[in-house]
């Protein structure tokens, strides 16, 4: 499969969870390419298309925010270039200590969902770093290639998420 990951990270945080999800499809044998969200721009939002599976990764910022660099890029993909892509998956990290947390993820799903994007499985939400569960950013990550490989995942994910917590 070809896959994108297109992030957005503050701290290095969603970073980490991005090069996660990247070696577990290296493993896989598929070809994987990583794209910073403030680095997409038209040519690179047109070739989201080319993709069997985009995924969409992002910190929360303050209180429950979109970061900016991650909404011009769903504006540009979703509303200005009406990119159709195949299938997506969204990730993010954030810290429980807020009220909504890892609340971007859910923002992230809603659009895509409201320009008929299929997901290809439930969202991840990590509690800060994955460090230390990293095998389940990868085992997340092999079951929506799976999902992806049998066709678009048929479900209603607005209930559904993964959440990692962090453990010291």
């Amino acid at each position: 499969m070809h896959i994108a990951i297109v992030y957005s990270s503050m701290s290095g945080n969603t970073e980490e969870v991005a090069e996660l999800i990247q070696e577990s499809h290296v493993n896989r044998g598929d070809r994987v390419v990583l794209f910073e969200a403030d680095r997409i721009g038209h040519r690179e939002a047109r070739l989201l298309a080319t993709y069997d599976l985009v995924y969409f990764g992002s910190y929360t910022w303050a209180d429950g925010v979109l970061p900016d660099e991650m909404k011009d890029t769903f504006r540009l993909v979703l509303k200005e270039l009406d990119v159709p892509l195949r299938q997506a998956a969204v990730f993010g990290t954030g810290d429980k200590m807020f009220v909504h947390f890892c609340r971007a993820v859910d923002e992230m799903a809603y659009h895509l969902s409201k320009y008929g994007i299929p997901l290809a499985g439930e969202t991840l939400k990590i509690e800060q770093s994955p460090r230390n569960q990293p095998y389940n950013v990868r085992h997340w990550a092999e079951r929506l290639a799976r999902n992806a490989e049998e066709g678009v995942y048929v479900h209603d994910h607005s209930k559904d998420q993964t959440t990692v917590a962090q453990t010291s």
